[in-house]
């Protein structure tokens, strides 16, 4: 599990990297980074996890 400020120097380093390759070149730097840290992970069960808990939320206006 990473400290916070390990959290933070990660957190940084991909802003850092997606100002760097641009807005159109992001979604694709996120895509390869988020296949690249699944498959560091391992785990099909927290990745499936994950993906559920990132989903975003539903929007409370809405009447979705």
């Amino acid at each position: 599990m990473l400290t916070d400020p390990e959290l933070d120097e990660v957190y940084t380093q991909a802003c850092s990297t997606m100002t760097e390759v641009g807005e159109a070149k992001t979604p694709l730097f996120l895509a390869r980074l988020a296949l690249l840290l699944m498959k560091e992970v391992g785990d099909v069960g927290r990745i499936h996890a994950a993906i559920e808990t990132a989903r975003p939320l539903p929007d409370p206006a809405s009447r979705e």
